[in-house]
């Protein structure tokens, strides 16, 4: 287990309630990494819900669990994280988030369309902006692009004149590492470059900033445990998502309840190809397994949930499930 604070991304209302669960029995700090994709200004996958929807529902969470502690963050705001490359979308993120009492943006330019010193300006002005809205709001920076970087001293400088660059305007409360981790498939396909992993965190701790590491589903607990004193926080996502994809399947399995309806929708929106590592498409489980969790929003596995729902109480069990993976994480 972790000594990291770990980050849970909501990929669906059972998940939502599974982090403030654990959070209220454990009492526990836990946060919430809310993609552009997945809840936005505009709606997203997850319950097809606004940000304000979103925060109404979070808002019933605190009211059920009133010992826990949850912050709720924007993971990755910036252009291109959701097909717009414009800056408006991203303007209108942040000030729905603060507007609706978000506790930290992500700010992350890396796909904004200029030259590397474009990119810090444009970053700069968008933190410039949140502190307008909000001057104690929480701020995240550094990107993981989710690939294995070439770890090497050009990107260590790389890291110290970012660092120096982002603390000369304001004190951002974690910095972003690729520490090696990737996510293929259902499997942690990354290595953690601990040497190199450590040379930034203490760097970090002269700042005051705390390291972030994305994308570290599928941990098993000694490469948890690998990260402590170095690793000050923790993203998981998609690996909830699955679980709870596959729970949903086995239960159906158990009371002989057809699921085709919902595979053959899965699988062909597609949205398990970005995943997709050694198998081949012809695995046509194992893809919906990867992307069920894209479309729990749809009339399919509604379906199947209300089935569910007459044999025994399928949401309260998959939220229990679901606790697991964040005890996995978590020192309790």
């Amino acid at each position: 287990m972790s000594n990291s604070k770990i980050a849970v991304g909501p990929m669906s209302s059972e998940v939502v309630e599974a982090i403030f669960r654990f959070s209220n029995y454990n009492r526990k700090e836990l946060m919430i990494i809310a993609s552009k994709n997945q809840v936005d200004h505009s709606g997203g996958y997850v319950n097809k819900w606004t940000t304000k929807e979103f925060m109404n529902f979070v808002k019933k969470m605190r009211e059920m669990y009133p010992q826990s502690n949850v912050k709720i963050c924007r993971d990755h705001c910036g252009p291109g994280f959701n097909g717009i490359d414009g800056l408006e979308d991203s303007y209108k993120t942040i000030k729905d988030d603060i507007e609706n009492g978000f506790d930290l943006i992500h700010i992350d330019f890396c796909h904004f369309r200029g030259s590397k010193e474009q990119q810090f300006e444009e970053t700069k002005k968008a933190i410039e902006y949140c502190y307008s809205l909000n001057p104690k709001i929480m701020i995240e920076v550094g990107t993981d692009e989710n690939v294995v970087t070439n770890f090497g001293f050009m990107n260590l400088e790389e890291i110290e004149r970012e660092v120096e660059f982002f603390t000369s305007f304001c004190k951002p409360e974690f910095y972003v590492v690729q520490t090696g981790s990737l996510i293929l498939e259902i499997n942690q396909a990354g290595s953690f470059n601990k040497e190199f992993v450590e040379k930034i965190s203490q760097i970090l701790k002269t700042k005051g900033i705390k390291l972030k590491e994305h994308n570290a589903d599928y941990l098993s607990l000694e490469e948890i445990e690998k990260r402590n004193g170095i690793v000050d926080a923790m993203n998981i996502a998609p690996q909830l998502g699955v679980l709870q994809t596959m729970f949903v399947l086995n239960k159906c399995l158990l009371y002989g309840i057809d699921f085709t309806e919902f595979l053959a929708e899965v699988y062909e929106k597609g949205k398990w190809k970005k995943w997709m590592n050694k198998n081949t498409p012809e695995n046509k489980f194992l893809c919906c397994v990867i992307a069920g969790h894209y479309h729990f929003s749809s009339e399919n596995y509604k379906k199947l949930i209300e089935k569910l729902g007459e044999r025994e109480d399928i949401k309260d069990n998959i939220i229990d499930h679901l606790m697991g993976v964040i005890s996995h994480y978590v020192r309790k």
